[in-house]
C-alpha cells in the first residue's frame, strides 16, 4: 500500500527505533511513574518532552534519508498521523483501558479516552507541522538565494 508515493515500510522501518523509544517512554509513564512514584507533574512533563523529541528526530531522519524533494510536507504530516496512532493509540486505548482506567462512569469513559487520544495526537501533529514548516521554509530560502 502506498500513501503519497511511499509504502508504510518506508514511513516506519527506518525510524523503528524512535517509534520503539516512544512506546518505551509511554510504558515508563504508566508502569514506573504511576505505579512506583504516583503522578509527578515534573516527570510527566519530562517524559512528554522526551517522546516529542523522539517524534521530531524520527521525522528529521525520514526527511534526511529520502530528501525533502521526495519526502515533502504531505509525507511528514502522514508520518505524524502514523506516530499519533501508534503512540497515543497504545496510550489511550491499551494502557488507559486495561491497566489504568479512569474513575469515570461507563457512559463518560469513551469520551474521556477519545479526548485524551486526540489531545496527545494533536501534540504529535504539532511537532510534525513544526518539522514540516521548518523544512518547507528552509527549502524556500535555499531556492531564493
Amino acid at each position: 500500500m502506498r500513501v503519497f508515493g511511499r509504502t508504510l515500510k518506508d514511513y516506519l522501518w527506518s525510524v523503528k527505533w524512535y517509534v520503539l523509544l516512544c512506546v518505551l517512554v509511554v510504558i515508563f509513564q504508566y508502569d514506573c511513574m504511576l505505579l512506583l512514584m504516583g503522578y509527578d507533574p515534573l516527570v510527566a512533563r519530562i517524559t512528554q518532552w522526551l517522546w516529542m523529541l523522539f517524534v521530531a528526530a524520527a521525522l528529521v531522519t525520514l526527511v534526511r534519508r529520502y530528501g525533502f524533494e521526495s519526502f515533502g510536507v504531505k509525507n511528514i504530516l502522514f508520518s505524524g498521523v502514523l506516530f499519533a496512532v501508534i503512540i497515543h493509540g497504545l496510550k489511550a486505548f491499551v494502557f488507559r483501558v486495561f491497566f489504568f482506567p479512569y474513575a469515570v462512569t461507563a457512559e463518560q469513559q469513551p469520551f474521556v479516552l477519545l479526548y485524551k487520544f486526540f489531545y496527545g495526537s494533536g501534540i504529535v501533529m504539532a511537532v510534525a507541522a513544526a518539522v514540516a514548516m521548518y523544512y518547507y521554509l528552509s527549502r524556500r530560502e535555499r531556492q531564493k538565494g
